[in-house]
């Protein structure tokens, strides 16, 4: 049995070491309780592994109904056309050669916009664009997936890409990229309209450059930006209003990131997307606490993921490492490895898929190795 201690000085550091840790254990479960009330409020899914399984039970394909620039007057391209890209399609999905890369210094979130405007309405995902964060590289990526992109589908028609969705719902589209593109999708977040008003309105709305074309889609009133002083200026008049930076809010930056029938149609929305996502990235950052607590508390309830709890509260520890890292874009299919194309009454894309998949890689991967 070993003697008390009878130091009146070594009984006082007990003292303190014990309230010291009383106040961190304290402040720890505080934290974790904080972080966990915020992530409670997201929509977190299960992880579902075998989507090509589930979705191919399906015999037919499922009807979805026509987009605005579909026309079934209009004829169809030439056979040898279709049957040409069709063939690349089965080329690419027979491909041994390229495997599907994951490294694990390389984490690839799908953000999917969808244009579901009703409860009983999944729709297509009107946007996707791939979050790759490179933690070797210090880069994060944004890559566009144009959504006319004409593609396999398992247990359906090939078709464009945006309708895997619309079949098979975030599991059934991550594993469509995930095959056609040979690239691992790890996780997902999907938001709808509504969420990306509010996430525009939460950071203080952003700046964008708008040209001649893209005013007229535009509705509201404008906010032109002084670029000498900075300055707010409300132009009520539309005759008034020409081509400069202005100030967009939540619903006139839904406008913006929507336009498709201007300049090069698709490929500068996807564009205009990117840079949106850049300009919420950049006022996120300076953010106070408080306003970044009112954003959460707005936005999360809007999100559905399949990120576990853990998941998600290591991307919020990992943010201030991250938000140093340098920003990327990337669009796919990249200039000069595409054909517009008219496939049963649909207007789509057809690509080069080997020159698309290694571009693709090249942006996300950089130097990494596969693993």
């Amino acid at each position: 049995m070993e003697p008390k201690s009878n130091n009146p000085k070594a009984k006082k550091l007990i003292i303190v070491v014990s309230i010291i840790g009383t106040i961190i254990l304290g402040l720890i479960i505080t934290s974790y309780c904080i972080v966990h009330s915020y992530i409670s409020k997201i929509n977190i899914v299960e992880v579902k592994t075998d989507a090509v399984a589930t979705f191919s039970e399906e015999k037919e394909p499922l009807e979805l109904a026509p987009e605005p620039e579909d026309n079934p007057q209009v004829p169809d391209s030439p056979v040898e056309d279709i049957k040409t890209v069709e063939n690349k399609i089965l080329e690419n999905m027979e491909e041994n050669s390229t495997p599907i890369v994951d490294n694990k210094d390389v984490l690839n979130i799908l953000l999917i916009g969808s244009d579901t405007r009703s409860s009983t309405d999944r729709g297509r995902s009107d946007s996707m664009i791939i979050i790759s964060i490179n933690d070797k590289t210090k880069t994060i990526t944004a890559t566009s997936i144009m959504r006319d992109i004409y593609i396999q589908i398992s247990g359906k028609k090939d078709n464009r890409i945006n309708a895997s969705y619309a079949f098979g719902g975030a599991d059934l589209l991550m594993d469509t990229i995930e095959q056609n593109f040979k690239i691992k999708i790890d996780r997902y977040a999907m938001v709808d309209f509504n969420a990306f008003k509010d996430v525009v309105d939460s950071v203080g709305g952003v700046t964008m450059k708008l040209t001649a074309n893209e005013l007229p889609f535009i509705k509201g009133d404008m906010k032109l930006i002084d670029n000498s002083t900075g300055e707010i200026k409300v132009i009520e008049e539309r005759s008034n209003v020409l081509p400069g930076t202005y100030y967009l809010d939540g619903e006139q930056a839904l406008y913006y990131a929507r336009i498709r029938y201007t300049g090069n149609s698709d490929f500068d929305r996807t564009g205009r997307q990117r840079k949106i996502l850049e300009k919420i990235f950049i006022n996120v950052k300076d953010l106070g606490p408080l306003e970044l607590s009112q954003l959460l508390k707005v936005i999360l309830p809007q999100i559905t993921t399949n990120l576990s709890e853990g998941e998600i509260l290591s991307l919020i520890l990992s943010l201030p490492k991250v938000s140093g890292y340098d920003l990327k874009q990337c669009r796919i299919p990249v200039d000069g490895t595409y054909q517009p194309l008219r496939i049963r009454g649909m207007a789509v894309l057809g690509i080069d898929f080997k020159k698309n998949i290694q571009e693709l890689h090249s942006a996300i991967y950089g130097d990494v190795t596969e693993e």
